[in-house]
């Protein structure tokens, strides 16, 4: 018990360390391609923060374990919509910028939803995960391809007249090689913690007698998705509350479309029984979270955080009766 409870909480001490190294670099990314942080927080720090999600399921694929990258990525989706973007919207309402209400929600709603369908009503096969990862490919680039046609627009000579009369513009901005280093620094030091956290969270789970089902389902998923907790919050704390909502966001696009698609190609997972009320959750929240983006002056407010929040106690312990029952 000392040895897990040492190491869950040593990895929450290098996730708060990655976390703060990984949005520095990302909102000073932002700043010198002149992009906003939005678009940086749905590419590079939503795929860099689910670096956990697609190591461990891609080890699960290759060793025939399907049906635990699949529980993995669930439990990580829901973690992702009820516990990050709850716990964040109680420190600082999230503002939801138009683009993501018009692209990103509706394009996780229809991405989760289907998942969950293909999930409750049969299984999965190789070529509805190729579907999957394709409409992530052909998305991510679009998204960059917009965020470079941006970055050209600001770097015309009207635009830098505009920009050079804004005295702080590049003031305590990184340089390139510290950007990288952060970033890399961050993202490993993320991953590492965020293993060592879980595999910490999982020993207490399993020493105080919880049973291994929900141990799977939930204390695992949590570990995994530590990474977008520790991030999105220290965005928030900084204000940038654009960045924690699309890491948010592009964390579940990237789970469902890239890390569950290349999963499925190499293993198609079989659905356990357990797995519906998970998929079926995962599938409310997506499709909840449409209107919940045009409610409150189109803001994430603290009390729907705190109704993300309930939902998934909620959640958590109807998924303990049922695993005990069972």
């Amino acid at each position: 018990m000392l040895t897990n409870a040492l190491q869950f909480c040593g990895g929450l001490v290098l996730l708060l360390v990655g976390g703060r190294l990984l949005v520095s670099a990302s909102v000073d990314t932002a700043k010198r391609l002149r992009v906003s942080p939005l678009v940086v927080g749905l590419t590079l720090v939503a795929w860099g923060t689910s670096a956990p999600e697609l190591a461990l399921n891609l080890i699960s694929a290759y060793k025939d374990r399907g049906d635990l990258a699949l529980g993995n990525v669930v439990g990580a989706n829901i973690c992702n919509l009820a516990l990050v973007l709850g716990v964040c919207a109680l420190i600082k309402p999230l503002v939801v910028q138009e683009r993501l209400i018009k692209v990103e929600i509706w394009l996780n709603a229809a991405i989760l939803g289907f998942m969950a369908v293909l999930g409750l009503t049969g299984g999965f096969q190789k070529w509805e995960a190729g579907v999957m990862l394709g409409v992530f490919g052909a998305y991510s680039m679009w998204t960059i391809m917009a965020a470079l046609r941006q970055t050209d627009a600001a770097s015309s000579p009207a635009a830098a007249d505009t920009l050079g009369d804004d005295p702080t513009r590049e003031q305590g901005v990184m340089g390139w090689m510290m950007i990288g280093a952060c970033f890399i620094g961050g993202l490993a030091l993320l991953s590492f913690g965020g293993s060592l956290a879980s595999d910490g969270a999982s020993g207490i789970a399993l020493a105080l007698g919880v049973p291994a089902a929900i141990v799977g389902v939930t204390i695992v998923s949590i570990g995994t998705t530590l990474p977008e907790m520790v991030t999105g919050v220290m965005a928030v704390r900084k204000g940038q509350t654009d960045l924690a909502m699309g890491n948010a966001i592009g964390s579940c696009l990237f789970n469902a479309g890239a890390v569950f698609g290349i999963v499925g190609l190499v293993s198609p997972p079989g659905v356990d029984g357990a797995l519906a009320l998970p998929l079926a959750y995962m599938g409310i929240l997506a499709i909840a979270l449409v209107p919940i983006s045009r409610t409150f002056g189109k803001t994430v407010s603290r009390l729907e955080g705190g109704l993300l929040l309930a939902s998934y106690a909620g959640f958590l312990v109807v998924s303990a009766i049922l695993a005990t029952r069972g």
